[in-house]
């Protein structure tokens, strides 16, 4: 059992790594397109940077989820991804402009795709039938870390240089690579698959209809917050007066809410109404906080409506998550949530690009209002996602009923 080789410590020692890792990859992004609107940037340019990170993390998270089966540790990986943000962001505030920007937020990106690492490290921390907890337990070092980021963020930028906010996440990187050394991860090099077993297991997932699913649902939930949270409400908030302080407050009400939502997850949510209802109940709350926003000019009622978009996204997400990871062998996981947060990278892309393009040629209203009607489609379409897991272990356990019924007729037949 993987929990017998972990203290407590050593798992809050993890737990505080992967607060650092949000830190660092989300620090600057409830001021920075609100802070280049205002510098006279074209919003269709600061679409394209802020959608630079989930770009990055598209092409690069499934190959890392590969690659790491087969090399001796995935702290390589992590602590390489550390070093993009300490050296980018350091250039983007000596040389502000959009290529060393888009650069910046790029190498976010490539930083964020280490994510699935992470995830499947915790998991080994724990028995593997308490997989989906450990997943949601760790989910919460999102929304923690994205807090203090925007918290030390805010500060700096009130009381200092606006561009000062990019050390942030510097610094973040650099206290986190120094934990790496620190932690340890149980990776039998003895067993590690080959090369071609990863691809054959890569293979596998990619012909698994039920992954592409959850992964394009999970799109729609998580392109939802990369277009309102960090992208349109910061700048229609700056629009109604809001400084630093009030974007600060926003993009926090949005975390501490999805971090509830989360934590409730579990333990409310998943007994009370099943994972369908959860996810279900959670898209259609999205609907109403897209799509109230544009219609108020009171920022009461905006703080209110971004609370219910934060609680409402936890709700969501937490369920794809979970379900991502059911009925998966221990080998093909990070295989599998490779490929699973490749495909919902696609909406940290396409989310601040299309809103960008938008603003641009229609208006702002039209972003929120696009947003709704998505996921509107997503929650008609979670039933059938979820049917698609349980599916694929019923399809599982009656392959391997087949397996032992044929080993047995072999076993009972007369000389054997």
């Amino acid at each position: 059992m993987f929990r017998a080789l972990f203290s407590r410590s050593e798992v809050r020692l993890f737990f505080t790594l992967s607060v650092l890792f949000f830190i660092c990859i989300h620090s600057i992004d409830a001021f920075l397109a609100p802070m280049l609107i205002s510098e006279g940037m074209q919003p269709e340019v600061v679409g394209m940077i802020m959608g630079a990170s989930g770009l990055a993390t598209l092409f690069a998270r499934f190959p890392i989820g590969i690659l790491s089966d087969v090399v001796k540790s995935r702290k390589i990986f992590i602590q390489f991804s550390l070093l993009l943000p300490l050296v980018t962001w350091p250039i983007a505030y000596f040389e502000p402009n959009a290529i060393t920007l888009y650069l910046a937020k790029a190498a976010d990106g490539f930083t964020a795709a280490s994510w699935v690492l992470y995830n499947i490290m915790f998991i080994r921390y724990f028995d593997k039938k308490e997989a989906p907890a450990a997943v949601a337990l760790l989910a919460l070092a999102g929304p923690l870390g994205v807090f203090l980021g925007n918290c030390i963020g805010g500060l700096l930028i009130h009381f200092f240089d606006k561009n000062i906010g990019y050390f942030v996440s510097s610094v973040s990187a650099l206290l986190a690579l120094i934990l790496t050394f620190r932690i340890k991860e149980v990776h039998d090099a003895a067993r590690a698959p080959t090369l071609k077993a990863c691809m054959n297991s890569a293979k596998r997932q990619l012909a698994d209809s039920s992954v592409w699913l959850i992964g394009l649902l999970a799109t729609i939930v998580i392109l939802v917050p990369f277009a309102t949270r960090d992208t349109l409400t910061p700048i229609y908030a700056q629009q109604l007066g809001a400084k630093a302080g009030i974007l600060t407050l926003l993009s926090n009400l949005h975390l501490i809410f999805y971090a509830l939502a989360i934590a409730l997850c579990s333990s409310v949510f998943y007994k009370r109404l099943g994972l369908v209802n959860t996810a279900v109940i959670g898209i259609l709350l999205q609907v109403v906080s897209s799509i109230g926003i544009p219609f108020t000019s009171n920022m009461y009622v905006i703080y209110l409506l971004q609370a219910v978009a934060g609680f409402s996204f936890g709700m969501a997400f937490a369920v794809f998550m979970s379900l991502s990871v059911v009925n998966t062998l221990e080998d093909e996981q990070s295989t599998r949530m490779g490929l699973f947060q490749t495909i919902y990278s696609l909406g940290m892309f396409v989310g601040p690009v299309a809103m960008g393009l938008m603003m641009q040629h229609i208006n702002l209203s039209s972003g929120y209002l696009m947003i709704g009607a998505l996921s509107i489609v997503a929650a008609c379409l979670t039933p059938m996602a979820a049917k698609s897991v349980y599916q694929r272990q019923v399809n599982a356990d009656e392959k391997k009923r087949r397996e032992i019924s044929v080993e047995q007729s072999y076993a009972n037949k007369p000389g054997q």
